[in-house]
């Protein structure tokens, strides 16, 4: 029988298979080759993103098991039995992912997978397909239940694998929503997925600026990414769009500015390069001698161009629009409610002839001028106020600049953080500048010490300059003028303190925390459609008989959320947004005259009432472990709020480091 098996004709080729085996053994030689030289090389180039610490343990793995697929296919493909060949196709294709999506670390790294996918491929098709199904090398015929044998090993060893590296090492989880726009794209069904490191927090605590996967405190069953914000015992306060902190050293108080590596992904696109007319017209106040011709601004003596245009001869201010890509759910009327004086351009100029380029960044009563003219020690940057106080900046620094008349200059003018950065050329400078709050509670701090959760701080926090917030950009020439490209501009996130939604204009509150010695500060980069730390607010269902219950306040799947939401006379808060106002605002910030035992019991009474009119006696409460109790409505005798604006250490997951499935393509996460 078994002569007899062994003599069977073999079934006709199909596609690949068609090619003769030499042929295929060839390209299989060559692929796997080529996959282990880029891998080698991609070991030197220095990431592009810091921390990227899987990088070389993948390499490592892509060649090990590069170098041993081929072994096995091209040295023992008759003796190897089926069970590891099919192993090691998985391994190799699996590897070869991940070094595909750190390209943005290391482009030789996304090299080296993609010839690592080639190599899994042809070294796969290198052997007869009846050798791959294990048939050549079988003495007897296979029974039913050997197959179905051996089909559950394999499983069986692929699902221990699987649920070791998903318990220990990796995890790939789904972005809902789009509270971490533009960095990561949410959707309930097209959102991004990541990979998570679930390894690196056993070894070290979560970094300030890093995104951060965590079970959510007020359901420990749900994961969130948010960017980890505030450390373990500081004070943060989020005040007109940036971040003030305090660190648990008892120092002054400083403008929390963003690391490196986060300052560049943060910038959000407000204009593309400036190519056409009607971007031109639509997007720049025009003044003077001034006109656009082939993606140029021509800029004659005295001509002026701002950004944003505005209304009629009045400039408009950059404002925080959304920059989610249109997947998130937060309604429209939540962005361009606030100005934002963090702003950057990104230029080409050419001066003329005797030619003066200036670059101005307007923020509030501040105006910072960025002045180029060809010569040496003829640039400046200064700063003037309204009340008419100049003052010149790194002049030291400028002095040794040399500009030559009719070159194109590469032109970078930001202002973020405090910190006013400028490049033109080869020449690059930084210059720490503050703001005005900034000063403000450094002066108050050095009389009495600030408490950034207090009322003291809100109210100095909610000062604005007597003319109104301002935020825009003008570029203006002098002289024989000059000619500007715009690459692009860009602003910072507005970080949003409290609000009260209910109201149209909704007027913004700081927002302060007090850390203590395990928990962590979390803020979404879609700032105004992220429900993050600022907005998670703990309810505690006490009942008649005793007994309580806590868990989220108004998360999507709480019933009793959609029933609070619901109790509402015409004209008249709803249930949960009473609830809402006690839990974030203090009674001398709402204005509405009264206490907070008054708002929770009319609260409640809105509650009963709608129950009553919808038909419903009891909800499932979804608690903070994950599960859920049911609770009678007639039973809850009152229903306590507070804020929990932080996550503790052990409820952290690991770190995102890499985006797949995703329309944008595969990316690592910096």
């Amino acid at each position: 029988m078994a002569e007899e098996q062994d003599s069977l004709p073999a079934p006709p080729p199909k596609g690949y298979y068609r090619l003769p085996a030499p042929v295929r053994a060839a390209l299989a030689n060559v692929c796997a080759a080529a996959a282990a030289v880029a891998t080698v090389v991609a070991f030197f180039p220095a990431p592009k993103i810091e921390g990227v610490w899987l990088r070389f343990p993948a390499l490592a793995a892509l060649f090990v098991v590069n170098a041993v697929a081929w072994f096995v296919f091209r040295r023992m493909a008759e003796k190897a039995p089926s069970n590891l060949r099919g192993t090691l196709v998985v391994a190799l294709v699996g590897v070869s992912l991940l070094a595909c999506a750190m390209y943005n670390a290391s482009g030789f790294a996304g090299l080296a997978g993609g010839l690592g996918l080639l190599s899994a491929y042809t070294l796969r098709g290198s052997v007869a397909r009846a050798q791959l199904r294990g048939r050549h090398y079988v003495g007897q015929k296979r029974t039913p239940v050997s197959y179905l044998f051996e089909q559950i090993e394999s499983l069986a060893s692929a699902l221990v694998i699987v649920l070791l590296v998903w318990h220990f090492g990796l995890e790939a989880f789904r972005i809902p929503s789009g509270s971490m726009a533009p960095t990561l794209s949410g959707d309930p069904v097209w959102g991004d997925r990541v990979f998570v490191d679930k390894f690196c927090y056993q070894f070290r605590d979560p970094r300030r600026w890093e995104p951060v996967v965590f079970r959510y405190p007020l359901k420990r069953s749900d994961p969130y990414v948010k960017r980890c914000i505030g450390l373990p015992g500081e004070q943060v306060l989020i005040a007109q769009g940036d971040i003030y902190l305090r660190h648990n050293d008892g120092t002054g108080i400083e403008l929390l500015t963003k690391s490196p590596a986060a300052r560049e992904v943060l910038w959000l696109t407000l204009l593309r390069p400036v190519d056409s007319q009607k971007d031109w017209v639509a997007n720049f106040l025009r003044r003077g001698d001034v006109e656009f011709k082939d993606g140029e601004i021509l800029l004659g003596k005295g001509g002026s161009a701002t950004f944003p245009r505005g209304t009629g001869d009045t400039p408009g201010n950059v404002v925080d629009h959304d920059a989610s890509f249109g997947d998130t759910e937060t309604p429209k009327t939540t962005f361009g409610r606030n100005v934002c004086g963090d702003v950057r351009a990104r230029l080409r100029v050419k001066l003329g002839p005797d030619g003066e380029f200036t670059a101005c960044i307007v923020r509030d009563t501040d105006q910072y001028l960025l002045r180029l003219k060809a010569g040496t020690g003829v640039c400046t940057l200064t700063h003037n106020q309204e009340d008419g106080t100049k003052k010149q900046l790194a002049a030291s620094e400028m002095a040794g600049w040399t500009l030559a008349s009719g070159e194109s200059l590469a032109v970078e003018f930001s202002l973020a953080d405090g910190v006013l950065r400028a490049r033109v050329g080869d020449h690059a400078l930084e210059q720490t500048v503050g703001t005005p709050l900034l000063d403000t509670l450094r002066s108050r701090d050095k009389q009495r010490h600030l408490d950034f959760a207090s009322v003291e701080t809100a109210k100095l926090a909610s000062t604005e300059p007597a003319g109104g917030r301002k935020a825009r950009i003008e570029l203006s020439a002098e002289g024989g003028g000059a000619t500007v490209r715009v690459l692009g501009i860009e602003r910072d996130i507005y970080y949003r303190g409290r609000v009260l939604p209910e109201l149209d204009p909704a007027p913004e509150m700081p927002f302060g925390v007090n850390l203590q010695g395990d928990q962590y500060f979390v803020l979404g980069d879609n700032s105004p459609g992220s429900k993050d730390a600022r907005a998670w607010i703990r309810a505690i269902v006490r009942l008649k008989d005793g007994t309580q219950v806590s868990g989220d306040l108004d998360d999507g799947g709480q019933e009793l959320a959609v029933l609070l939401s619901g109790a509402a006379q015409p004209n008249e808060l709803s249930a949960m947004q009473k609830l809402q106002r006690v839990a974030i605002f203090r009674a001398a910030e709402r204005s509405d005259g009264k206490s907070d035992a008054q708002l929770v019991t009319e609260a409640v009474d809105a509650l009963r009432a709608h129950a009553r009119k919808e038909g419903r006696g009891a909800v499932d409460f979804y608690t903070e472990g994950g599960g859920y109790v049911r609770v009678a409505v007639a039973d809850i005798e009152t229903i306590q709020v507070q804020q929990v604006p932080y996550v503790e250490r052990d409820l952290f997951v690991g770190r995102p480091f890499a985006v797949f499935l995703s329309p944008r393509g595969p990316k690592l996460i910096n």
